[in-house]
């Protein structure tokens, strides 16, 4: 076969293989577990199941579970993956403490309807966020919390509103870093519908940060959340935890740093303007 009858196949090939990437890129980037599961059937007493509804006539399940008097409540936001259900132990380990989580169903997550995309997760979020506040719960007692796809719509979030704090874990420059990272044969950068540009976003960020991140994490490379930190306003604190993998942070005092995170917050509040940085090894 001839050179330039190779090079054509080849040509083609990899042509096939962009546009079917292009077209199937969000049943790569989001994988929802669709069933939906009432708390109390968790054994979740306290943990209230709600409906929002959004503007354009989708149905958002959300699970609430009010503070103790005086504490902090996490609007958490979830990863790219299964479903409100799946954190069920999480939710139970910081109402354990007295804090109180809401945490939202992204669209085709949990029973809530739609299609999820960048956009609407943001939107959804963001009018999550504010029925919170109708809730009685005002933004100095609100801390965002997001879960690694979670971090991209955390960032837009307190970039947009007024809480009291911000915790990432397992976070990311944008997901067109982490695509390139992942795919590298395929131009991510131009074809990416769903950019999650959170370096584009955290410096509108003024609440204090807490980042964590494993140095062992082969889905979000720690590489990726360093660039996000340095970028990040002051105060800010983060944990590069050598020997955790992505998905095992909490196995390697993740929630006791994130515990003290909320139990220092006054003091932290102070520091804004301040840098501080703490890493399990050198940063």
């Amino acid at each position: 076969m001839r050179p330039a009858r190779i090079a054509a196949i080849i040509s083609a090939c990899y042509l096939a293989t962009t546009a079917v990437g292009y077209f199937v890129q969000r049943d790569l980037l989001f994988h929802p577990t669709t069933v939906r599961i009432a708390p109390r059937d968790l054994g979740l007493a306290g943990v209230v199941e709600m409906e929002l509804a959004t503007k354009d006539g989708e149905r958002l399940i959300a699970w609430y579970a009010p503070a103790e008097r005086g504490q902090l409540t996490l609007f958490y936001l979830h990863g790219s993956a299964g479903a409100l259900a799946h954190r069920a132990a999480r939710v139970q380990l910081y109402r354990a403490s007295g804090y109180g989580v809401f945490m939202l169903a992204y669209r085709g997550f949990s029973g809530s309807t739609g299609k999820p995309s960048e956009r609407t997760i943001v939107a959804d979020s963001l009018m999550a966020y504010d029925t919170l506040k109708t809730l009685g719960v005002n933004d100095d007692e609100i801390v965002v919390y997001g879960e690694s796809l979670g971090t991209g719509v955390a960032v837009q979030v307190a970039a947009n509103r007024h809480p009291s704090g911000l915790v990432l874990e397992s976070p990311f420059s944008s997901i067109a870093d982490v695509g390139s990272y992942r795919y590298p044969y395929l131009p991510v950068y131009w074809l990416l519908k769903d950019r999650f540009d959170s370096l584009r976003h955290i410096h509108k960020v003024t609440a204090p940060l807490l980042m964590l991140h494993a140095e062992q994490d082969r889905v979000v490379p720690v590489r990726f959340g360093r660039k996000l930190f340095a970028a990040a306003l002051s105060p800010k604190r983060a944990y590069f935890v050598h020997g955790a993998t992505h998905n095992t942070l909490y196995d390697h005092g993740g929630f006791e740093r994130i515990r003290s995170f909320l139990d220092s917050f006054a003091s932290l509040r102070k520091l804004r303007g301040t840098i501080v940085v703490s890493c399990e090894q050198a940063c």
